[in-house]
This record gives structure tokens, C-alpha cells and sequence, in this order.
């Protein structure tokens, strides 16, 4: 089983999406935190293999805290991409995205000051209806893990569907519980409030479809709500009504489920620990 950790900053993010700013200060004291509370859990509970993992990392957070990327590159990690901005990419056009891909890899290898392969869109949201959006990530990376299947196979029709020759694909599963009820993931809001039973059946439902299983998570996640909260006031320019429904959405992402979010990864991880690095599994062209 991999973790992958989408290294972004949740405040700086929301303010963007909801038009509060184009860009501004992130709170790199609140980031620097929660990779150290990820470092210590790996070191208890990756395992051999598993002390080191993939971080898709915005590239605003190299930009800004170059220093933070070149630690975590340092200690053994892998630095892969999350687009500059964390943007809906489905949302952009061709160009836009070109750029922000050019722009977030060449500001996350100077930080990381190692080569990038990996690439994750912010929210997994990618337009899939033509290749030109997978194409312009072939352009520029080995592998994308973006996407979310039930079977290996479903990954493999999708790919050729895609015209894809070079751009490997390490999928995420996405499935129902039993064959019930919506689509979980492995990972995020679906992580927090699926019991461990739901979340150990969706492991073994992807090994037995050829899948990797694959767990993500989120620095928000991991450290107090209080880091990564935007406040009401910082929400007054949408209105009254939106920046109290904003400043109260946040619980779903910041508060409900979080505090008992690394105990229950601890309890799904195998005996022999996590499997290491994403860019592991990207087999030579």
C-alpha cells in the first residue's frame, strides 16, 4: 500500500478559489508542522520501505517555501507535482495549463533541486472527455495520478482511449462498499468517515482488481484546524450569507474526522509497512 500527501496550503487555496485574492502569503509555519507530523508517523509506522513517500506539491508552496521543498526532498521523498496554483484544470484552457505546468515543475525542481515525473491535478479534476488536457501532462511528466478506477483494466481502456504512449498512469481506486451506496476513495473526506471495515474492504477489492492500492491525504489533515482556518473577516467581501457558509463549510476539510485520521491509517497499514515512493512503480519506457 502507498501514501501519497497533496502538500498544499488549504487557507491560501479557499481564499483563491472563492476570488478573495489571486495569490498571497501562505502560512509556511502551519505547512512546516504538518510535514513534521508526517515525518514522525512515517517513522513509526512506514515500515522498511514505507519511511519514504510521494508529495504532489503545489508549486506556489515552492515558490514561497523553497526551503520546506528542499527539506522534504532531502529527507528521501519524493517531490511530484500538484499544478502551480491548486485550480480546477478542467475550468482552463490549453495554454493557461501549459504554462502552469511549465511553471510549477521548473519552480519545484529548483527547490527540490531533483528531477519531477509525477503529476496529480488539485481535486482530481482533469476534463476527460478528450486527450488534450492528458496530452499537455505527457508533455512533461512520467506518470500522472490523477484518475480514479475500480479495476486495472478500466485504467488501461482509459489510457488507450487517451492516445497515451509514454504518460504512465498510477490510478486511485474509486468504488462502492460491497457493491452499495456512492463512490468511496481512499483517502481525504471519504478516509475520515468511512469506518476502518469500509476502508480495509476498498484495499482489498483494489488488490484484487490489479489495482496499487493507494491512500491520500492532506496537510490540513493532519495538524490542529486551527492552522489552516480562514477566518470569517477574511471571508467579509463575498457577503454575509457566503462568508458564513464558507467560514462554516471549513469543518468537512479542517475539524470532523481529522484527530482520529492518522490512528486509523496506522491500524490499515500492512505488517510489513507502506511500499514507498509513487515514482517506484514507473516501469521504463
Amino acid at each position: 500500500m502507498f501514501l501519497s500527501i497533496d502538500f498544499e496550503d488549504f487557507s491560501h487555496d479557499l481564499k483563491r478559489d472563492l476570488g478573495v485574492w489571486d495569490t498571497g502569503p501562505l502560512r509556511v509555519d502551519a505547512l512546516w508542522r504538518s510535514y513534521e507530523a508526517i515525518a514522525s508517523f512515517l517513522g513509526s509506522h512506514g515500515g522498511p520501505n514505507g519511511q519514504n513517500v510521494t508529495f504532489f506539491c503545489t508549486g506556489v508552496v515552492a515558490e514561497y517555501a523553497p526551503d520546506l521543498v528542499a527539506h522534504i526532498a532531502g529527507q528521501g521523498h519524493e517531490i511530484a507535482c500538484h499544478y502551480h496554483f491548486h485550480d480546477s484544470m478542467d475550468r482552463q484552457s490549453t495554454q493557461t495549463i501549459n504554462e502552469m505546468l511549465m511553471r510549477a515543475k521548473d519552480k519545484l525542481q529548483e527547490a527540490a533541486n531533483t528531477p519531477v515525473r509525477g503529476f496529480r491535478a488539485p481535486k482530481f479534476r482533469l476534463n476527460r472527455d478528450t486527450p488534450e488536457q492528458y496530452k499537455l501532462i505527457e508533455r512533461h511528466f512520467d506518470y500522472d495520478s490523477s484518475s480514479f478506477f475500480e479495476t486495472a483494466d478500466q485504467c488501461l481502456q482509459f489510457s488507450r482511449s487517451m492516445s497515451l504512449s509514454k504518460l504512465q498512469l498510477i490510478p486511485l481506486l474509486s468504488s462502492q462498499y460491497k457493491g452499495r451506496g456512492p463512490q468511496i476513495r481512499l483517502g481525504g473526506t471519504y478516509l475520515k468517515f468511512a469506518p476502518d471495515t469500509v476502508a480495509r474492504d476498498l484495499i482489498a477489492q483494489a488488490n484484487s482488481s490489479g489495482m496499487t492500492p493507494q491512500i491520500y491525504l492532506h496537510p490540513y489533515e493532519i495538524v490542529e484546524p486551527k492552522e489552516f482556518w480562514v477566518r470569517h473577516r477574511d471571508l467579509a467581501r463575498l457577503g454575509t450569507g457566503k462568508a458564513t457558509y464558507w467560514a462554516m463549510r471549513q469543518n468537512q476539510w479542517l475539524r470532523f474526522g481529522s484527530t482520529r485520521l492518522l490512528g486509523k491509517l496506522a491500524r490499515l497499514i500492512p505488517p510489513d509497512g507502506l511500499s514507498g515512493r509513487l515514482d517506484q512503480l514507473v516501469t521504463a519506457q
